[in-house]
């Protein structure tokens, strides 16, 4: 999505848009605006990895049942030796 927010203002430069827009180039609309769904867009991308970025570096590594098992079995034998 973010990419493709990227790329959409090189249309700005395209034949059709400079009939329409006068001064029209890339990244910059002429005489023409940019509605608010492009502008909602670039804030969801922009919510998104705020929020989805916390909870992605912060992701635990779960112990296998395998290895908890294992582990408690050590214990035991280590008690029962003592």
């Amino acid at each position: 999505m973010a990419s493709g927010l990227l790329v959409y203002p090189f249309g700005f430069n395209s034949a059709t848009v400079k009939r329409f827009c006068e001064n029209s180039d890339i990244y910059y609309a002429g005489d023409c605006q940019i509605g608010w769904g492009y502008m909602l867009a670039i804030v969801g991308v922009i919510t998104s990895i705020t929020i989805k970025s916390p909870l992605l570096l912060k992701k635990k590594k779960k112990k296998k049942k395998s290895e908890v098992l294992l582990n408690t079995i050590n214990k035991n034998l280590m008690l029962c030796q003592n």
